[in-house]
């Protein structure tokens, strides 16, 4: 017979490893149902906010990175640039769905992502409103580079040890589910804030999100990439994370 792949981290059995990272695979119903009628163990789910109106993500917001360094379209493709907000969708869309994948798949593990202003009334709300659809765990997103900085979310977070130290103990006072934190690897030391969010209260770590990059140049238009009517972000390069667990 086959070789049994099941494995059981922090008390949930997964019938194998493997997990799709949050990001554009997790984004909706029908691509985490099809992760998981392809066989994968797990998905991480497109991070959600409790307002997601106040999330616009544009088009295009990717672009090829290349390993030649003159950009020749020949070369193979070893990384997206991206200017990706998280989930624009409703915050009550996202739990519908969440909880018919949870129906249709029993036995398929569901992690909820999230994150939240720097607000612990609004964190708690959103715990509680993603645990009851039925989430087998949460992912805390304090690594997200495009995290709205100026209203302390995302890499903000788990840039700042001592923010990163008094909001997860707001999440691990609420949370019942296990809470894995997903750290930035633009940081001088990332096994710093992954001790404290561990010391805080975390079951686990998940590494990474993405990496910071050089933007490309179209060097007709001397635009940036990814480009939007003449206007480009902060460049990044996508990796999509890759999970440790403790």
């Amino acid at each position: 017979g086959e070789p049994d792949l099941s494995v059981t981290v922090n008390g949930l059995k997964m019938p194998n490893p493997f997990v799709i990272g949050s990001g554009p695979p997790g984004t909706n119903y029908t691509v985490m149902k099809r992760a998981f009628d392809e066989g994968w163990g797990g998905v991480i789910a497109k991070t959600v906010s409790l307002d997601a109106g106040k999330v616009i993500n544009v088009t295009p917001r990717y672009a090829r990175l290349r390993a030649d360094p003159n950009g020749s379209t020949k070369s193979p493709i070893i990384g997206w640039q991206n200017i990706e907000l998280i989930s624009d969708r409703p915050l009550e869309t996202m739990l519908n769905e969440f909880k018919q994948l949870k129906k249709e798949y029993p036995d398929r593990i569901l992690i909820g992502s999230i994150m939240e202003e720097y607000n612990k009334a609004a964190w708690h709300e959103l715990i509680e409103r993603v645990e009851e659809s039925g989430v087998d765990a949460l992912e805390i997103n304090f690594s997200c580079p495009h995290g709205m900085p100026e209203r302390k979310m995302g890499a903000a977070v788990g840039q700042d040890c001592a923010l990163l130290e008094e909001v997860s103990g707001w999440i691990n006072e609420k949370a019942t589910v296990p809470v894995w934190s997903k750290m930035t690897p633009n940081i001088t030391d990332i096994t710093e804030p992954s001790r404290i969010a561990l010391k805080s209260g975390s079951e686990g770590i998940a590494a990474i999100n993405t990496i910071m990059s050089v933007m490309g140049i179209d060097l007709k238009t001397l635009r940036p990439e990814p480009c939007v009517e003449g206007l480009d972000s902060v460049p990044w390069v996508v990796f999509w994370s890759m999970s440790i667990y403790c």
